[in-house]
């Protein structure tokens, strides 16, 4: 899209790309007059096209030199309100699982919000002591950066025990391992992506869930859980690996009006209840 706008305007500099003719590209996908097939896009579409015609224009400036001359304004995207998981609906969940493995998963989900890269990536000497507190080591976190994720003591008792039986029974430093083995050696494969998806969502099913649950909605669910028990969205930063707030304050909007007038009053009748 951005080629063909370039030629239609004689434009063969990016520092001829100033904020108004890259808006104009913007409105002009959204109302068709400079899409392909002279429809208009949706504005996610639209926001897609913007963000990579930038994210162009920002590689031009730091990798190649190049003097740029705007930005393009990304079109206001309605946020969805996120049909998290409760307490009932995560335990329900576990108890369908018929296996240690899954339930173990689907309580690491939720209790720890990791995302479900991290948790297939574990191993077991990821299962760790420090100060006395139970915690696991995530070496793959998002853009390579590792933390500390705390854990209870009940699932860090079930989780050393997981740990130890599969040490056992598979030469496999990984935690969670599939039902395939590998036909050169025998050994289990790590279990997959594709896998744990498919199981997340058949627990769903059996558990009585109607809602579309997938893996990365328990991390949702953790994490709204968390703000609404009153817990600081700074620490919630750190557990869940993010590099600001940011994502935070965005993704998690959808906490109600009775959710912000529960936390005042837990803050200003504290004492008195107390």
């Amino acid at each position: 899209m951005l080629l063909p706008f370039c030629a239609a305007r004689a434009v063969t500099e990016p520092a001829q790309l100033s904020n108004r003719l890259l808006n104009d590209l913007g409105a002009g996908l959204i109302d068709g007059t400079l899409s392909r097939r002279g429809r208009p896009l949706s504005k996610a579409t639209v926001h897609s096209y913007m963000r990579a015609a930038n994210t162009f224009l920002e590689w031009a400036s730091a990798q190649a030199g190049e003097t740029v001359g705007g930005k393009g304004k990304l079109p206001s995207m309605a946020r969805q309100v996120l049909d998290v998981l409760s307490r009932e609906e995560v335990t329900a969940m576990e108890d369908a699982a018929s296996s240690e493995r899954d339930k173990l998963i689907v309580r690491l989900l939720f209790e720890t919000g990791m995302r479900l890269g991290e948790l297939l990536a574990l191993k077991g000497d990821d299962l760790q002591t420090t100060g006395g507190r139970a915690v696991l080591m995530v070496r793959h976190g998002k853009g390579d950066r590792g933390r500390l994720v705390p854990l209870s003591p009940a699932l860090s008792r079930r989780l050393r025990r997981y740990a130890d039986r599969s040490r056992r029974e598979s030469p496999s430093d990984r935690l969670f391992l599939g039902l395939r083995r590998r036909a050169a050696t025998g050994e289990f494969e790590p279990l997959t992506l594709s896998g744990a998806e498919q199981m997340i969502r058949n627990l769903a099913v059996v558990a009585g869930i109607s809602k579309r649950v997938y893996p990365h909605l328990l991390r949702h669910s953790m994490a709204t859980d968390f703000l609404r028990r009153g817990g600081n969205p700074l620490l919630l930063q750190q557990i869940l690996g993010h590099t600001s707030l940011t994502m935070i304050t965005q993704t998690y909007q959808h906490l109600t009006f009775g959710d912000a007038h529960d936390e005042l009053m837990r803050v200003l009748l504290g004492d008195a209840r107390n």
